[in-house]
């Protein structure tokens, strides 16, 4: 059996057809249709780990840094601290920039709260070393419970400013989250993130072979004054077996 790391970069997609006509896609629709065109109309490299490359996204290119924001989001599966700064790097290359306007980690992993609060506490020491240098601005964790919020923001050396939570199963805000966001100066978002953006058994399919995904990043690119979405693109690690 062969076994292959694989990095993929879609490219911008707003700039393929078939993901923009459908608009009311949810994310994990979105990405893996995004993913079998981009398998479908590019050839892999030799090398391992395997890259597969879309169009190149020049949305940073001929345009002064300080007018677009660039936001990321990255689903980790594991509490691997190098795994999520090699997602953070291979974003900053690939757009060609040292620095991410704002962060939120997705960690889905089922655990108990205690192991659930150590894992990202884990994540967290990367988050703080690239505050540290300039690299991050924002940053924040998405779909995590009120005390494991709490708990890690009091633990913290650099405090997450942005939460982001689903109602997709909770239509409403937990009253003590809400509360302490505002005393705290933390942002509150909402998200229609499915828990795992790109299930397994969806990656066997498409790549025929047992699959497993290390991170998926997803970048937005957004031109400040006008609010306007210039680019969103992915990236995604994977291990593959055939």
């Amino acid at each position: 059996m062969l076994s292959q790391n694989v990095l993929i970069y879609t490219g911008n997609i707003l700039s393929l057809n078939e993901p923009k006509t459908k608009t009311s896609q949810n994310p994990t629709d979105e990405l893996i249709e995004t993913l079998k065109i981009v398998l479908q109309d590019n050839e892999s490299s030799g090398e391992n780990p395997v890259v597969i490359k879309g169009k190149k996204d020049n949305a940073l290119q001929d345009i002064n840094r300080e007018e677009v924001k660039i936001t990321v989001k990255v689903f980790m599966s594991s509490p691997d601290v190098n795994l999520l700064k090699e997602a953070i790097d291979e974003v900053c290359n690939y757009l060609n920039t040292n620095a991410i306007e704002s962060l939120v980690i997705a960690y889905s992993v089922t655990e108990t709260s205690e192991d659930l609060l150590s894992s990202l506490k884990q994540l967290w020491t990367g988050v703080e070393e690239y505050v540290e240098v300039g690299k991050l601005s924002s940053v924040g964790l998405s779909d995590v419970s009120t005390d494991v919020f709490i708990d890690l923001f009091q633990w913290a050396n650099v405090k997450p400013n942005i939460v982001q939570i689903t109602l997709a199963t909770c239509c409403v805000v937990p009253p003590a989250l809400q509360t302490f966001t505002k005393e705290n100066d933390v942002q509150l978002l909402t998200h229609n993130d499915p828990g795992q953006i790109l299930p397994d058994e969806e990656l066997d399919k498409i790549f025929n072979g047992d699959a497993r995904i290390y991170w998926v990043c997803r970048y937005q690119i957004h031109v400040k004054c006008r609010g306007i979405l210039s680019s969103k693109g992915y990236l995604v690690c994977m291990n593959k077996t055939t």
